[in-house]
């Protein structure tokens, strides 16, 4: 029987991080997150960076459910894998892993993680209607993280990622407490 529609994704170390974050002494934002807002100051580095990513996110057409088929499976897992790579170098740049921008990151890269680990378990070659169907979710949870990653830029992401997909987190595809299958280590 093939899972891969059933995609969750296990966030419940990453949303306990963002908790333990320390309260800003200034209010500048506030940013949600699967069940979960936070209020943050963001540096004028996080926000450059924000900004990048942005940028670096805005011509990749895996995030927009029309103009991938079934036909290119290869190249949606290639831009995934292009978006992936994007998110670490940004990471590598963030002075504090523990800034609310790291975190947002650290969920997109999770989502990212857990969709490769079932591309990898279930052949999205033979079960193209499945992989559609998770490559959905993920592009749901990755544009919900892009919306965050505009409020600390402090700008506003395009328009086109937001029309097949509402704001608000999806509660039947968040796993919110820790189980032994959790694939928020596996690095691929």
């Amino acid at each position: 029987m093939n899972r891969m529609s059933n995609l969750k994704f296990n966030v419940s170390s990453i949303l306990q991080r963002a908790k333990d974050l320390p309260k800003p002494k200034v209010k500048g934002v506030s940013i949600n997150l699967p069940f979960l807002s936070i209020d943050l100051s963001a540096s004028d580095d996080e926000r450059k960076i924000s900004r990048e990513v942005l940028i670096g996110l805005k011509d990749k057409r895996v995030l927009v459910a029309w103009q991938c088929c079934g036909d290119c499976i290869k190249h949606a897992l290639d831009s995934i894998q292009d978006i992936r790579k994007l998110l670490v170098d940004k990471q590598v740049e963030i002075s504090d892993e523990n800034s609310a921008l790291f975190i947002i990151f650290d969920l997109m890269l999770s989502g990212i993680r857990q969709f490769l680990t079932l591309t990898e378990r279930y052949d999205p070659y033979l079960n193209k209607e499945e992989f559609q169907n998770a490559l959905d979710i993920l592009r749901g949870h990755l544009i919900r993280c892009i919306d965050e990653v505009a409020k600390v830029g402090n700008t506003t992401p395009p328009n086109f990622y937001r029309q097949n997909f509402t704001q608000k987190w999806e509660e039947t595809i968040y796993l919110l407490e820790s189980t032994s299958s959790d694939n928020n280590g596996t690095n691929y």
